[in-house]
């Protein structure tokens, strides 16, 4: 696992799958999509938990509070929340945004093999329903691939990221100073009763299969 990487509490096995420090350390591509079963807070590996997370409710909750291996903001995973993270080798230009584009269409593909329609990528890293966040997502540039990273809202208790995560230090523009759930919804809340199982396994078949097509280049 990366170094420091637990912030707060002890971190079950699951948790440390949802945040796959160990895909760095294996041969790409590699893909792992899981359904969450237990709430935790996941950090980017470069801001302040004391900044980005409510650090007294984690600890009186006992809610293990952790980073992961790229960048972005501060995520509660939880039941209803489905991960990806796809490690992929990296021939082309090391263009961010050209592989958010790349890997968020991915996402967004995958959802739409189960009646989800496209969704549009606003601030850069965000996949929307009109101005409702439904998917957060990162990457991290390594020498020779690209770890991809995101997190799918089916049908997440929303009341957590009010009780953990304060308003973020970095937001996007379109959020327009908007609080937790006035900003995110989930695919239950947009008419969509779509089992997180189903997302995950439409996740790992969507990336599973462009990896192997192309050899997951940007």
């Amino acid at each position: 696992m990366g170094e420091g990487w637990v912030v707060l509490g002890n971190p079950s096995e699951e948790i440390a799958r949802h945040v796959a420090w160990d895909l760095l350390a294996l041969p790409a591509p590699q893909v792992r999509a899981l359904p969450a079963t237990q709430v935790a807070v996941v950090l980017p590996r470069s801001r302040e938990p004391q900044r980005e997370v409510y650090l007294q409710a984690c600890e009186r909750d006992h809610v293990p509070v952790v980073r992961r291996p790229s960048g972005g903001g501060a995520v509660v995973l939880g039941p209803g929340v489905v991960t990806v993270s796809a490690l992929a080798p990296l021939s082309g230009p090391r263009n961010t945004a050209q592989l958010f584009v790349r890997f968020c269409g991915l996402v967004s593909r995958a959802l739409q093999r189960l009646g989800v329609p496209p969704l549009e990528l606003r601030g850069v890293s965000d996949l929307c329903l009109g101005d409702r966040k439904l998917v957060g997502s990162s990457p991290r540039l390594l020498l020779n691939s690209v770890l991809f990273q995101a997190s799918v809202l089916v049908e997440a208790d929303l009341s957590l990221l009010d009780r953990y995560l304060p308003f973020p230090s970095r937001a996007p523009d379109y959020r327009q100073g908007r609080p937790h759930r006035d900003f995110v919804t989930t695919l239950a809340q947009v008419g969509f009763p779509i089992t997180p199982e189903a997302v995950a396994t439409a996740l790992e078949h969507e990336f599973c299969a462009a990896l192997a097509s192309d050899g997951g280049s940007g």
